[in-house]
């Protein structure tokens, strides 16, 4: 009879281990990889998104810059605004009919990631959760949605100054996954600035190693990728 050859239990085991050992290696690759492809395609879907529902709000009320932010427009004071948030609810109503919104938290807590969100140099930006001059919604599709108008000029709603934009109607936010980390801007959080006749995604040239990170939507929506997190 001919004698049959096969792996040894020990030849076996060690190549497992190498291939484990490879594993290893180029998971963490595949899965960022896996990651950033997520978070781009949904920066993508979203700004189309939001720029479909203001259309239709533009068809529906005219201009952003003739919608009605506030009402009593003498009541606005010096510094500290009081109406900040009445203007910011105001605001988020002329979209709120062409969103697919899963809860709607309004100015209340439950609807952003708890706890201060980063800016991609590592700072700390703001607790967008507890702060009220935010109206805040979660979307159909699980991610989180914040939205202000605090610059206030009396008959001139489209005159802030934000995100590389003179004619500023209001800023968006969105963090791609909800309540799970890192809930940093330039990473899975990306602001958007409000004007009369479209949105377009903050535009100052800081999305890199060190900077704060808050042109990154525009980066992506130029680029298709998140390559400024390798450098």
């Amino acid at each position: 009879m001919k004698s049959k050859s096969a792996f040894t239990l020990a030849e076996v085991l060690i190549t497992l281990g190498i291939i484990g050992i490879i594993a290893a290696m180029t998971l963490p690759s595949v899965v960022n990889k896996y990651q950033e492809r997520v978070t781009v395609t949904k920066v993508k879907k979203f700004y189309s998104l939001i720029n479909q529902a203001l259309l239709m709000a533009i068809k529906d009320h005219g201009y952003v810059d003739e919608w009605d932010f506030i009402e009593n427009d003498n009541e606005a004071e010096n510094g500290e605004d009081p109406l900040s948030s009445l203007r910011s609810n105001n605001l988020f109503n002329y979209f709120k009919p062409y969103l697919k919104i899963s809860k709607d938290c309004g100015n209340e807590s439950g609807c952003i990631g708890s706890g201060v969100y980063k800016r991609l140099d590592g700072g700390n930006q703001v607790n967008y959760d507890s702060d009220k001059r935010y109206y805040k919604v979660i979307l159909s599709d699980g991610s989180y949605m914040w939205m202000r108008r605090d610059v206030y000029t009396p008959n001139s709603p489209c005159k802030g100054t934000d995100g590389g934009y003179t004619t500023s109607c209001g800023t968006i936010w969105l963090d791609v996954n909800g309540k799970n980390p890192p809930n940093t801007i330039g990473k899975d959080t990306f602001s958007f600035i409000i004007l009369k006749n479209t949105i377009g995604p903050h535009k100052m040239d800081d999305c890199k190693a060190g900077s704060e990170g808050w042109g990154c939507a525009s980066y992506i929506l130029t680029n298709g990728d998140m390559k400024y997190l390798q450098k």
